[in-house]
């Protein structure tokens, strides 16, 4: 139970809506109760019966809502003062939102649903219940000059904490709409999933979805799981590209009907892309929703496409043409799994579109540990799996449903699954069809005008070094056949292309003439 508390344009209500979402709680504002249960407005109530009879109201309110199902709770102003409230918010995480008085009354001036508004003294009133506030938090956070989103993502980190994990873990926070979750990243982890998962009080079993060749990953997390008293079942699926699509998540749904598994139970996907899409598919619509838990063993789902929420399945006319969005309640990428599989490059390559997009550190670590890289490096490959998640929670925290900063994630993808398509998934599992894809974007930005050689060059040395391809003779017939099928098509190929390092941008058109001279750049 979260409970915010502040004075009146504190942001309680903004803030408490942002939280419950990220948070998979219900939003309940204790005014809103009152006012549904008494049939009246607060300010009549307050004109009518007087505060005294509406303050004891609230406090038999607040007290069946502390007592209820976990929610965030936006109490209104005076509600803490009331002696017996404070005694019972003892057992809750309350949040004080802090604002100035200056700025409260700017964000809530003419506001005629306020009754203390027209009320003389209202900033003695303040004063007076700022030493309350800071009486019942257990967590402060100011409020002035900072955005509601901001705000949200400062409670979250304070609030959910990561569980103990061994030395040497990285633990991300990924902070979305559709919940909020650890990704744990580190060395010996597949034996420790089952307790870096949260509290899932209800959960009885977990059905692990793994393919053949992660048995022994499977087994590990299986013990693990076993460990939280949960009953184990595993459902062997392939991890070959061509077969992620609806009949092997039809598949997986019948042996989900077979064991009975509830909406609370949970669905474990150990495998790379391909076993994380068909889990993330199947959670997402089983039962209309149920609890996902992801350990990903290849490097491209590591860095990227086990983190947020995303989940895609093919159709004969394309790749993901069928997606869903299903956060998972936590990600542990053991880093151990990765080395030596055929899709460890198309990790690489991930990463290295993180580092262009995003123009962080991560550019040096590529550039400075290559070598480290292409030999799987246990502690190497965990700061580069580390700091790749970052860059995609960053973005993903922002924009969960693709319809702004997402968007930049596709860098390349436009070439490379237009490559993928013409060449086939292989393309896809040895990162050739995601390395040309981001260096045809590159050309791409040249031939505009937009980046230099300079950028270019950076491109086909990151590329180089970690022995990905820079060199792919490609028809634009061809490609243009594939475009037709894009999810980014809007009256022509969208593309999204770098105004410099660090600063993409998305929706970009083409004309033939230059994706012509694009592709003899390639060649």
């Amino acid at each position: 139970m979260i409970v915010l508390v502040g004075f009146m344009g504190a942001g309680k209500t903004t803030i408490g809506r942002q939280l419950a979402d990220r948070l998979g709680l219900p939003f309940v504002d204790s005014d809103l109760v009152i006012e549904q249960r008494s049939g009246r407005q607060v300010r009549h109530i307050f004109a009518e019966d007087g505060e005294p009879a509406f303050r004891a109201l609230e406090h038999e309110v607040i007290a069946e809502l502390l007592d209820g199902p976990d929610a965030v709770l936006a109490l209104g102003g005076g509600a803490p003062e009331h002696a017996g409230t404070q005694a019972m918010l003892k057992k809750a995480d309350v949040v004080y939102l802090q604002v100035g008085y200056q700025q409260a009354m700017q964000r809530v001036a003419g506001d005629e649903y306020r009754p203390l508004l027209a009320r003389p003294g209202l900033d003695g009133l303040y004063q007076r219940r700022l030493d309350v506030y800071g009486a019942v938090a257990t967590l402060t956070v100011a409020t002035d000059g900072r955005r509601p989103e901001a705000i949200s993502l400062d409670v979250i980190e304070h609030l959910v904490k990561a569980p103990a994990v061994p030395p040497g873990t990285s633990t991300i926070l990924v902070s979305c709409t559709g919940g909020t979750y650890n990704v744990h990243v580190g060395t010996g982890l597949l034996g420790q999933a089952g307790a870096l998962l949260p509290a899932l009080p209800y959960a009885r079993t977990a059905v692990l979805i793994a393919a053949a060749g992660d048995g022994a990953a499977a087994a590990a997390v299986a013990d693990g799981l076993r460990a939280r008293d949960l009953r184990v079942h595993q459902v062997e699926v392939s991890q070959r590209q061509g077969a992620k699509d609806l009949s092997a998540v039809a598949r997986v749904a019948g042996e989900l009907a077979e064991l009975a598994v509830h909406k609370d139970d949970l669905i474990v996907g150990v495998g790379g892309e391909v076993v994380c899409d068909i889990a993330g598919f199947a959670a997402s619509t089983y039962n209309r929703g149920m609890p996902l838990a992801l350990v990903p063993t290849t490097l491209a789902a590591q860095a990227d496409s086990a983190v947020g929420g995303k989940a895609s399945l093919n159709l004969p006319q394309g790749r993901n043409l069928l997606g869903i969005v299903h956060q998972p309640v936590a990600v542990v990428a053991d880093v151990t799994t990765a080395p030596g599989r055929p899709e460890y490059r198309a990790g690489l390559a991930e990463a290295v579109k993180h580092a262009l997009i995003s123009g962080c550190d991560l550019v040096s670590l590529l550039a400075d540990r290559a070598a480290e890289l292409a030999s799987g490096e246990a502690d190497t490959l965990t700061r580069l799996v580390t700091r790749s998640v970052q860059v995609k929670a960053d973005i993903v925290g922002r924009d969960e449903r693709e319809r702004g900063d997402r968007l930049h994630l596709n860098y390349g993808h436009t070439f490379g699954h237009a490559i993928e398509q013409v060449s086939g998934p292989d393309a896809a599992d040895d990162g050739e069809a995601t390395a040309l894809g981001m260096l045809a974007a590159a050309y791409l930005a040249r031939r505009q005008g937009r980046i230099g050689d300079d950028l270019v060059d950076l491109h086909q040395n990151l590329l180089a070094s970690l022995g990905l391809p820079v060199r792919g003779r490609f028809d634009l017939t061809d490609l243009r056949k594939a475009w037709l099928r894009d999810k980014k098509f809007r009256d022509g190929s969208r593309f999204v292309v770098l105004n410099g390092l660090g600063r993409p941008e998305a929706g970009i058109l083409a004309d033939d003439a230059t994706l012509a001279a694009v592709l003899t750049d390639l060649r």
